[in-house]
């Protein structure tokens, strides 16, 4: 029985995600993880979820029992999407926020006049490298966004994919136990159910 865990910081897609894992055919359980819960030792995966700003996410998750939550970031796969992917790396131009510094790399706002502002929509993944976690999928293939603000990071050996707004940006990073996503999954119908699944089975 796999056990997923999902961080509950009071928004986000929640119900989305927990809807997309009751259809998968996995035998899984499903457990909200907030600052009331204690059973740390259950759970095999954790999904971080995406809406919000990095300031909002960190200060709600310091109020969680820290050293459970670092020590379970630590040692087990977690899929962190949009803003769950940002507060991985050092810093955020929101709110000049200090993130937790997982990965080297900084999250910074966009800036032009010729796209409007935050990017919401479909837009194509541009997977430059295979993956097991990214089996079903192709280049070209289109994601749902939702962010004002995207990753700066020119190591390119965990990057597997990009997206353009403007400028190319990294979309997806993998490295050791962290499947990181800057779009929304749980908004990207088939696609994005295919990504959950590849996660489980992971």
């Amino acid at each position: 029985m796999l056990n997923i865990g999902i961080l509950n910081f009071g928004f986000g897609n929640l119900k989305s995600i927990i809807q997309i894992l009751n259809n998968l055919t996995i035998d899984l359980n499903v457990y909200i993880i907030n600052e009331n819960f204690s059973n740390f030792e259950k759970i095999n995966k954790v999904i971080i979820p995406g809406q919000g700003s990095p300031y909002n996410l960190i200060k709600v998750f310091l109020n969680f029992d820290f050293i459970k939550i670092r020590s379970l970031f630590n040692n087990i796969k977690i899929l962190g999407i949009c803003v769950g992917k940002q507060i991985f790396y050092e810093n955020s131009f929101e709110l000049n926020t200090k993130c937790l510094s997982y990965l080297k790399g900084f999250v910074r706002n966009f800036n032009f006049k010729n796209n409007k502002i935050p990017n919401i929509g479909w837009n194509k993944l541009y997977i430059i490298k295979k993956h097991k976690l990214l089996k079903g999928l192709k280049s070209g293939d289109l994601f749902y966004f939702s962010h004002g603000y995207y990753l700066v990071n020119n190591n390119y050996e965990f990057i597997y994919s990009f997206s353009k707004y403007n400028v190319f940006y990294p979309t997806i990073f993998i490295k050791n136990n962290l499947f990181l996503v800057q779009f929304h999954p749980e908004k990207s119908f088939k696609k994005g159910y295919k990504l959950f699944y590849n996660f489980c089975v992971w």
